[in-house]
């Protein structure tokens, strides 16, 4: 009896695991991305970027100024197949990756709870994996 370890619910370990491997893929992604840009450079020029931040000057005019965009842009600007190219651009799109990790993992631990019969915390995982969702793809922002 004593070795006995209380069972972690169906619906944390199906979360958890799905969080484990997309943010293991992500990382990779991240690294290749910071590999290629420290070998050969990308789209934002570290001494103008650094320049344009030490004097102060505001998002608009530092994108405008040190990336290979040049404007602020909207949205996921980084799945710009012209920039996927740069290795910012690509450890960029690895940490959306990881980000995303969390919403795939919700749906998941949805479908766990549902399978499981637990009808409150269904609820509540499909509310959280709604929001996730949506401020994912941008229709809930913070502004």
């Amino acid at each position: 009896m004593e070795n006995e370890h209380p069972k972690p619910p169906i619906s944390g370990v199906i979360y958890g695991t799905i969080c484990y491997w997309i943010v293991i893929v992500g990382i990779l992604v991240a690294i290749v991305g910071m590999s290629m840009y420290f070998i050969s450079g990308g789209c934002f020029d570290t001494e103008i970027l650094l320049d344009s931040l030490w004097e102060g000057k505001v998002v608009e005019e530092v994108w405008a100024e040190a990336s290979c965009v040049g404007h602020l842009p909207e949205g996921h600007w980084y799945l710009n197949f012209d920039l996927l190219s740069h290795g910012d651009v690509i450890a960029m799109v690895g940490v959306a990756i990881i980000c995303c990790a969390a919403v795939v993992g919700m749906w998941g631990a949805f479908v766990g709870t549902v399978r499981s019969r637990e009808k409150l915390y269904a609820v509540l995982a499909l509310i959280i994996a709604i929001i996730l969702t949506l401020s994912a793809i941008g229709v809930i922002t913070l502004e």
